[in-house]
């Protein structure tokens, strides 16, 4: 897998394919989750779930398969000897901020799916809903800032 994803990318950068990918779709994550936001406020709750559901997925899965693999490789070794050097002070940066949205994406997730017991309806969850898009978008720009300044 590590040799597909490294292969030269297609948006013309320095980037490999792995980067490539995960950029185009985190910014397809992004779409969905303000399309499902859009479905939300026209009360259409059931299209909102499943397209919430499947951008959460889609962007657990970036996370899981590439960018936990990265920080792992790239920003581990050096830390925190190298947080002063706006790369990996950068790269820390998303990475808190991915794992916040990312957590708080699967939670809200598996909550609004019934996949665990709970008393309270997810009107309660409204405020935490808006926090998590709010986390993702900011993960999300901080991850295209982030790919410019590696491979821009």
């Amino acid at each position: 897998m590590d040799a597909f994803l490294l292969r030269s990318g297609f948006l013309g950068t320095k980037g490999t394919l792995g980067p490539d990918l995960t950029l185009v779709l985190s910014l397809v994550a992004a779409v969905l989750l303000t399309v499902g936001v859009v479905l939300a406020r026209r009360q259409s709750f059931g299209a909102h779930r499943w397209v919430q559901t499947a951008a959460v997925c889609l962007n657990a899965v970036l996370v899981i398969v590439w960018m936990i693999r990265s920080f792992r490789l790239y920003v581990l070794p050096g830390f925190p000897g190298n947080l002063g050097n706006g790369t990996y002070a950068l790269t820390t940066v998303h990475a808190v901020v991915g794992l916040i949205g990312v957590v708080l994406g699967v939670f809200l997730v598996i909550r609004g799916n019934q996949l665990m017991a709970s008393g309270r309806g997810l009107a309660g969850y409204k405020t935490a809903m808006r926090v998590a898009y709010l986390v993702y978008m900011a993960g999300t720009v901080l991850g295209v800032v982030l790919y410019v300044v590696l491979y821009g």
